[in-house]
C-alpha cells in the first residue's frame, strides 16, 4: 500500500482535533442539559403552537396516568392476593385472631413509610391535591407516586376500608405537576396538568373517562372552562391505556333497572334527603376521627396499625368490608342481602372507613361513599319494597341510585355523581330516579353542611378554595389563546 501523503495525514489530524472538541463541547452542554430538555425545547420554539404544545403534553400525561393505574391496580391486586394466601394463613396460630391482626399488619407497614418519606401520602390524598393547586401553584412532590402506590396497596390489599380513586387522583396529579413543570409551563398551566392527570386517575380507575373530567372540573377546580378540552383528552387517553391493559368492562355488573312507576319519585327523593343527612354525618365523623387520632400521644407511624386494628375487630363479623368492597356493593345491586345485613353492613363500613383513614391510613373515599350508599339505599329500597310491592322496584334499584346520591352529597359532586353511575354499570335507564335522589341528596347536604368531604379540610387550614387566579393580564387569558410563554429572543405574534 502506498504510503499516505503528509496532506492526507494533516487533514485527518485536523478533523481528529475538531471531532474532539465537538465532542467536549457536546459533553458540557449535555451536562448542563439532558437530552430530553433540549428535544423540549426544540418542540416549544420551532413548529408547535403553544395551544399544540399543551394537547400534546396532556395526551402525554394521560398516557403515564394511565400507566400508573394499571400498575397500581396489578400492585394492589398482588399485595392482596400475597396478604390472603401468604400472611393470614402465617397468622392462623392465633386463631380467629388472625383477620384482626392482617390489617394491623399493613398499618404497621404504611405508618413508617408515609412519616419517612411523603406525610401528604395519608388520608385519602384529593384534599392534598387541592391544598397544592391552591397554595403551591400545583407543585406535588414527584416522589408522592411511589409511596402513595405502595402506602395505598398495603392499607387496602390488608383489608383496609377504603377506595383505590384517591389515591390514583394524587397519583394521577403528581404526574401532571411533574409534566408541567418538567416542561416549565407557566403556573396556571401546571395548575392544568394537576388537574388532567386527576381526571386520567378516576377515568382510569373506574373506566369512566367523561366523569374522571367532570370530576376534575367540578371537584378540584371547582368550575368548568376552558380547560376542559384539555382535562378530557387526558381521560380519554389514560383510559384507552387502562381497557387496552384491564379490559373494557363496568365497574359493576347489575341487573337492568327502570322507573316502575312515577308515583315512585317522591319516594326517590325522599331516599335522597335521608341519604343527605347521613352523608354529612359521616363528613363529620371523618373529620373527628381525624381529630381524635392527631391528639392520641402515640407515634404518628403507629396510628394506622391501632387503626388496622379496629378495622380486623369489625372484619372478624363483617368479611363484607375488606378493601374497596366492590363484590359486597354488586351483592347489594343484585338483592342478595336482608334488610337487617344491609344496615349492619352501611354502620360496619361507617366504623371501618373512619378508622382506616382517621388513623392516617391511605386510600380514597370515593369507593366507601358509593359502598355506605348502596347498602343505605338497598335498606331504604327493602322497606319501601316490603310496604309497596306492586308498584316499587326491588331493593337493588335503590341501592344502585343510593351510590350516587351518597356520594353527591359528601362531596356536592351532582354531575361527576350522575355520570360515574352511568359509566360504572354502563345502564341509563334508571337515571330519572338518580337525578331526582341526588338533587335532595345535594340540596340536604349544602343545607346541613357547606363544605364538601374535600374542602371541608383545606376550610379547617383557611385555605380559600376555589382558589383565585393570578391577576396578571397573561395568566387570565384562555388556555387555549396562550397555553406556553414565549421563549426568550423568540418572536412573538403581539403587533
Amino acid at each position: 500500500m502506498a504510503p499516505t501523503s503528509p496532506i492526507v495525514r494533516s487533514w485527518f489530524s485536523l478533523v481528529k482535533i475538531r471531532v474532539k472538541e465537538i465532542l467536549r463541547f457536546g459533553g458540557r452542554v449535555i451536562s448542563l442539559k439532558p437530552v430530553w430538555s433540549w428535544a423540549m425545547i426544540w418542540f416549544k420554539s420551532s413548529f408547535l403552537p403553544s395551544q399544540n404544545y399543551l394537547i400534546i403534553l396532556a395526551i402525554g400525561v394521560g398516557l403515564l396516568t394511565g400507566l400508573g393505574s394499571v400498575g397500581f391496580i396489578l400492585v394492589l391486586h398482588n399485595l392482596a392476593a400475597f396478604a390472603r394466601d401468604k400472611i393470614e394463613p402465617m397468622l392462623a396460630i392465633f386463631g380467629d385472631a388472625g383477620i384482626v391482626l392482617l390489617p394491623a399488619f399493613g398499618g404497621l407497614c404504611v405508618g413508617p413509610l408515609i412519616n419517612r418519606y411523603a406525610k401528604e401520602a395519608k388520608g385519602h390524598g384529593v384534599p392534598e391535591v387541592m391544598t397544592a393547586l391552591a397554595t403551591r401553584g400545583g407543585n406535588i412532590r414527584s416522589r408522592v407516586v411511589v409511596v402513595k402506590v405502595i402506602a395505598s396497596s398495603l392499607t387496602i390489599g390488608f383489608g383496609g376500608t377504603a377506595g383505590r380513586e384517591g389515591p390514583m387522583v394524587q397519583i394521577g396529579a403528581a404526574i401532571g405537576s411533574t409534566v408541567g413543570r418538567w416542561a416549565q409551563l407557566a403556573t396556571k398551566n401546571i395548575r392544568t396538568m394537576v388537574a388532567c392527570g386527576a381526571a386520567g386517575g378516576v377515568a382510569a380507575t373506574f373506566n369512566a373517562p367523561i366523569a374522571g373530567a367532570i370530576f376534575s372540573l367540578e371537584v378540584l377546580m371547582g368550575r368548568i372552562h376552558t380547560d376542559f378540552l384539555l382535562v378530557l383528552l387526558t381521560s380519554l387517553s389514560s383510559c384507552i391505556i387502562a381497557r387496552h391493559f384491564l379490559g373494557n368492562h363496568p365497574a359493576f355488573i347489575a341487573p337492568p333497572y327502570d322507573l316502575i312507576s312515577s308515583a315512585e319519585l317522591p319516594l326517590y327523593f325522599l331516599m335522597g334527603a335521608i341519604i343527605g343527612l347521613a352523608a354529612v354525618r359521616y363528613v363529620r365523623l371523618l373529620y373527628r376521627a381525624e381529630h381524635y387520632f392527631e391528639t392520641l400521644a402515640i407515634p404518628d407511624y403507629l396510628k394506622p396499625a391501632i387503626g388496622g386494628l379496629i378495622v380486623g375487630l369489625i372484619l372478624r363479623f363483617f368479611p363484607q368490608i375488606y378493601g374497596s368492597g366492590f363484590p359486597a356493593m354488586e351483592s347489594a345491586l343484585w338483592t342478595r342481602f336482608s334488610l337487617e345485613l344491609l344496615l349492619a353492613l352501611f354502620f360496619a363500613a361507617l366504623a371501618g372507613n373512619l378508622a382506616t383513614l382517621g388513623s392516617g391510613g391511605s386510600g380514597g373515599v370515593f369507593a366507601p361513599c358509593l359502598y355506605m350508599g348502596a347498602m343505605l339505599g338497598g335498606a331504604y329500597g327493602a322497606i319501601v319494597h316490603q310496604l309497596f310491592p306492586s308498584w316499587t322496584a326491588t331493593s337493588g334499584a335503590y341501592a344502585m341510585v343510593g351510590t350516587a346520591a351518597f356520594f353527591a352529597a359528601a362531596a356536592k359532586s351532582p354531575a361527576t355523581s350522575i355520570l360515574v353511575l352511568f359509566e360504572m354499570t354502563g345502564d341509563y335507564r334508571i337515571m330519572l330516579p338518580v337525578m331526582a335522589a341526588t338533587v335532595a341528596s345535594v340540596y340536604i347536604s349544602h343545607w346541613e353542611l357547606p363544605h364538601s368531604i374535600y374542602t371541608l379540610k383545606l376550610h379547617n387550614r383557611n385555605i380559600n378554595y376555589p382558589y383565585e387566579h393570578e391577576s396578571t393580564d397573561s395568566s387570565s387569558e384562555p388556555l387555549l389563546s396562550r397555553a406556553v410563554e414565549a421563549e426568550p429572543n423568540r418572536p412573538t405574534d403581539e403587533k
